[in-house]
């Protein structure tokens, strides 16, 4: 007689159960990896931005306003959201303007987008450059920031990276 092989039921539970620790300690840490590569992102465009309005104000006297990013020399790869404000830049996670409208101090100011659609009305962080202090990025969490954006946007602020 030929004897089966196969797995039995507490060999499969055992694989599944290991499989599902793996996930639950690897997926926070692929949520922060991915946020810090879009940070990233965000914040070598606000340098560039932030790198225009210096020479703008070179030029002109004058930093470019809040809807002027079209008169700087600089690409940003997104699109004119006209729903937002004229001028403003919205690529897939965040929006970019020269400055807010309120804080002429800023060179650069990024609002980072939320992922979910319910609330895309809302921000879930900015981050900015000012003008007294270029080469610092300062970032400011709103209500629907995520632990991982909470904490990263921490780290930020205390020690200038993440």
């Amino acid at each position: 007689m030929k004897s089966k092989q196969a797995f039995t039921l507490i060999e499969l539970l055992v694989v599944v159960l290991i499989i599902g620790i793996l996930a639950a300690v690897a997926l926070p840490q692929y949520q922060k990896a991915v946020e810090k590569s879009r940070m990233a992102e965000a914040i070598v465009l606000m340098r560039a931005i932030a790198n225009a309005q210096q020479i703008y104000y070179l030029t002109n006297g004058v930093y470019a306003g809040a809807n002027q990013i079209d008169e700087l020399d600089v690409e940003i790869p997104g699109e004119v959201d006209a729903t937002i404000s004229a001028n403003r830049i919205r690529t897939a996670h965040f929006i970019y303007a020269p400055n807010g409208t309120a804080n002429t101090d800023r060179l650069a100011i990024a609002w980072r987008i939320p992922s979910d659609p319910s609330i895309a009305n809302d921000k879930t962080y900015q981050m900015y450059i000012t003008s007294d202090e270029p080469q610092r990025i300062h970032c400011v969490r709103a209500a629907y920031a995520t632990e991982v954006q909470k904490k990263l946007c921490q780290q930020l602020n205390n020690n200038g990276s993440f």
